[in-house]
């Protein structure tokens, strides 16, 4: 049963909800109309419509919204979602009344219209994009839905016949506990839409924090972060525990740039990050404890986070050819041996987990080769490439085949390399169908 349904006017649209909602670890689908919906969605947690209807008159529009909502109203929906356009074009307002008027409860619209990724930030109750007015861009010259104004009440109130409110950027950067009394304030003077200033990514949490703390009955109305974001605070991220919900990493590189690659994901995901000694790799009498030891640590929590990973990183860099000669093996054997050390863990680690990770990331050539020999597959099945030196593909035989895996170099790509390939791999991975029985 779906826990959250996003009507948008056309279909791109509903995608690009659907993807950001899909990389939080919800299972997505989009439809193209409501006859397509059968007892085979009961598996998705969101639900993702078009009603194309953008260019058609908003009484038209408003009606297929209407229709749209009124079919998922009987379900325990934790909330819809009005996607609108990332540039306001089409029957924005006509549209929120078509999902306000059919819930015909103590529903309040919040509109969050900013992208920020995407160049859309909202301030003053004017939308910008790329730092330029909206009435400024070639959006004021779309030959179906132009846009003559960048403000976005305007917009709005010329569409809607309900109460329009504001809160500007000021009361969002006060922080999610005052954000809540001021929605409160303006659900309590009448206002059925309110429109919120945001600029960044956090700020939009934020607001979405201040939503879920206010325990309104609430319908998102934004271009697909706020929804998202939305979704992790209503929904849940226990979505995550999910079997194949989860994204394992192992990295061999001791370079700055992986340390700078690794303090991007830490921002971005807060994975839980097990450091391995690769001096105990390397000492026979040690190495099992040590391996044991990184497996212990990593299942200790890897049920509260959805990004786990092993590495080398962090620890003193060995001299390779000190290090082997003392303990009387080849450089290459030395650096066999630690490599093999971070394939045993990735092993162990999927053993235990029980399904728990659905994909793999792994960094430098000799690790993957070292993971794929512990995994017993016999080699991986290339798909795409997330970025120069970043291939996409899946595991070929052995107990894990067809698990989603990406191999990276150990210094290849930008600071943000590490976040780009593990959001790729979460996005395929949360696509997956798994069997939980």
């Amino acid at each position: 049963m779906p826990k959250v349904v996003v009507i948008a006017d056309d279909l791109t649209g509903a995608n690009a909800t659907g993807v950001l909602l899909a990389r939080k670890g919800f299972q997505v689908a989009t439809y193209l109309n409501l006859n397509d919906l059968t007892n085979r969605n009961k598996h998705l947690d969101v639900i993702s419509i078009t009603t194309n209807s953008r260019g058609l008159k908003k009484e038209e529009a408003y009606k297929l919204v209407a229709d749209t909502t009124s079919h998922f109203k009987s379900m325990d929906i934790k909330f819809f979602s009005k996607r609108i356009d990332s540039t306001l074009r089409g029957n924005i307002g006509a549209e929120i009344d078509g999902v306000l008027t059919t819930l015909k409860g103590d529903e309040v619209a919040i509109v969050v219209a900013s992208y920020p990724t995407s160049g859309r930030i909202s301030a003053g109750g004017y939308l910008l994009v790329n730092s330029i007015p909206l009435e400024k861009t070639d959006v004021a010259k779309d030959p179906k839905t132009p846009v003559s104004t960048s403000c976005i009440l305007e917009v709005i109130k010329g569409q809607t016949k309900t109460t329009v409110g504001y809160i500007p950027l000021k009361e969002v950067l006060k922080g999610s506990d005052s954000l809540k009394e001021g929605i409160l304030e303006e659900k309590a003077k009448g206002s059925k839409i309110i429109v919120i200033d945001a600029t960044t990514d956090e700020e939009i949490e934020v607001i979405a924090k201040a939503v879920a703390k206010s325990q309104l009955s609430v319908i998102a109305v934004d271009p697909g972060p706020f929804t998202a974001m939305l979704a992790k605070h209503l929904v849940g991220e226990d979505v995550s525990g999910i079997p194949g919900k989860k994204a394992f990493f192992a990295v061999g590189s001791v370079t700055q740039q992986t340390k700078r690659q690794l303090e991007e994901l830490k921002l971005k995901h807060n994975p839980h990050i097990v450091k391995v000694n690769p001096e105990m790799l390397l000492d026979i009498a040690l190495r099992e404890k040590e391996i044991n030891r990184a497996v212990e640590e990593i299942m200790e929590k890897i049920d509260g986070f959805k990004v786990i990973g092993v590495t080398t990183n962090g620890s003193k860099i060995l001299n390779l050819k000190e290090v082997s000669a003392a303990i009387n093996i080849s450089e290459d054997d030395a650096a066999q041996r630690i490599s093999n050390g971070l394939g045993k863990i990735t092993a162990k680690v999927m053993e235990a987990s029980k399904g728990l990770i659905g994909g793999l990331y792994t960094s430098g050539g000799d690790v993957t080769v070292e993971v794929c020999s512990e995994l017993n597959s016999s080699g991986i099945e290339v798909k795409d490439e997330v970025l120069p030196l970043a291939a996409y593909g899946r595991v070929i035989n052995g107990a894990y085949d067809n698990t989603p895996v990406i191999t990276k170099g150990g210094l290849v790509g930008n600071d943000m390399a590490m976040v780009e390939c593990i959001d790729y791999l979460l996005t395929k991975i949360s696509n997956e169908y798994y069997n939980l029985k």
